[in-house]
């Protein structure tokens, strides 16, 4: 497992970021997974609409959209992602959200990133999907990401 460590958290950067996560995509062997939660999904996304090679499979975790939010909105509209650059960016790419709820995406994922054309996992009642929201392992994750299960709504 590999957890990059991205500059200036407080105030991220597109331009800074792209470079290391195509590094670590780079220094990746094997089956190759990206998990990302709220801001790393919208990284993703701007790497997608220029992706050279595809991952095995990406999970996008609460991706936010907040207009009042000055990073969210940066990363936002560098990404610019049509369906075809995230099924480039990945063999298989899911999207797991709450239905409503999520403070950091008011109109709720699904309507705001729908347009891509993800299988959506809806966790009720899981805001932001964060350790705030109550959110630390989660088994159906892991499970999804060793190739074990093909969703992670609630059983």
């Amino acid at each position: 497992m590999r957890y990059p460590q991205l500059p200036e958290p407080f105030d991220p950067q597109p331009d800074d970021w792209v470079p290391i996560l195509r590094a670590e995509l780079a220094a990746m062997r094997g089956e190759r997974i990206v998990l990302c939660h709220s801001l790393g999904c919208l990284l993703w996304l701007v790497h997608a609409r220029d992706a050279e090679s595809a991952v095995d499979r990406a999970l996008l975790v609460a991706p936010p959209y907040r207009e009042d939010v000055e990073p969210i909105m940066r990363f936002h509209r560098r990404a610019g992602a049509k369906p075809d650059d995230v099924r480039r960016a990945a063999r298989l790419t899911r999207m797991a959200c709450a239905p409503a709820g999520d403070p950091y995406c008011p109109r709720g994922a699904v309507e705001v990133y729908g347009g891509l054309g993800l299988p959506a996992d809806l966790i009720p009642g899981g805001a932001h999907l964060n350790a705030d929201a109550g959110y630390g392992p989660w088994p159906a994750v892991e499970q999804w990401a060793l190739g074990e299960r093909d969703d992670l709504e609630p059983r």
